[in-house]
């Protein structure tokens, strides 16, 4: 499995209606054959030191492959590069690979 996580904040002098619209935009990215899983929410926390950004993206994707074909996709350069970077103030990124335990591990791992 391959894990893309963003980390960010839309910039303050976005209206209501214009943070939406770039949200809205971003939800679409689920469409993309090639993603398995995807979260697009915002932070339940305050801002504040311990919690710098307003929302999580993490989209999952079977492996490195299928991620580069989400990074190529005509709707993922579309929303990127027309929506989100002209209305993100600050962002982090994280790529990680991983394995998916048995779910006899998972039940051994909760005791």
């Amino acid at each position: 499995m391959h894990r893309h996580t963003v980390l960010f904040n839309l910039k303050d002098e976005l209206s209501e209606v214009e943070k939406e619209r770039v949200i809205d935009s971003m939800r679409t990215l689920r469409t993309i054959a090639a993603v398995r899983d995807f979260i697009l929410e915002k932070n339940r926390l305050p801002a504040g030191e311990k919690a710098p950004y307003e929302w999580l993206l993490v989209v999952d994707f079977s492996d490195d492959d299928d991620r580069q074909i989400y990074e190529q996709d005509a709707r993922h350069v579309a929303v990127i590069k027309g929506c989100f970077v002209p209305a993100v103030k600050n962002y982090i990124v994280s790529d990680v690979n991983f394995q998916l335990a048995s779910p006899a591990v998972h039940r051994l791992n909760l005791r």
